[in-house]
């Protein structure tokens, strides 16, 4: 092999390096695009679920606190029943109480 082949083949092999770095490159561009949108898509739904939990969540919640509001409601209504009731016997006693005052 003469000086002129081994240059050539120098050549060659820096041209073919080159191809192949420059794919090499074009790979990991390729590749770190893909893990952005894949990473994109992951906080996407993600949120999408934490924002479905939430809303379970909060809606559970209010459901909760409906039940509350209405037993406590009920249970106000008995008491304010009651106390009418109490106060319809009582005043009919006071009547009674205040008039036999004037009698004597």
């Amino acid at each position: 092999m003469g000086k002129m082949d081994v240059l050539r083949g120098i050549k060659e092999a820096e041209s073919s390096a080159t191809v192949l770095l420059e794919s090499a490159k074009s790979k990991a561009v390729q590749t770190l695009t893909n893990a952005r949108i894949k990473a994109a898509e992951i906080i996407k739904s993600a949120n999408e679920k934490s924002q479905i939990a939430t809303q379970a969540s909060l809606d559970g919640a209010r459901e909760n606190a409906s039940v509350e509001a209405n037993k406590v409601s009920t249970e106000g209504e008995s008491v304010l029943e009651a106390i009418h009731s109490s106060g319809v016997n009582r005043r009919q006693e006071a009547i009674k109480l205040v008039l036999s005052g004037f009698e004597e």
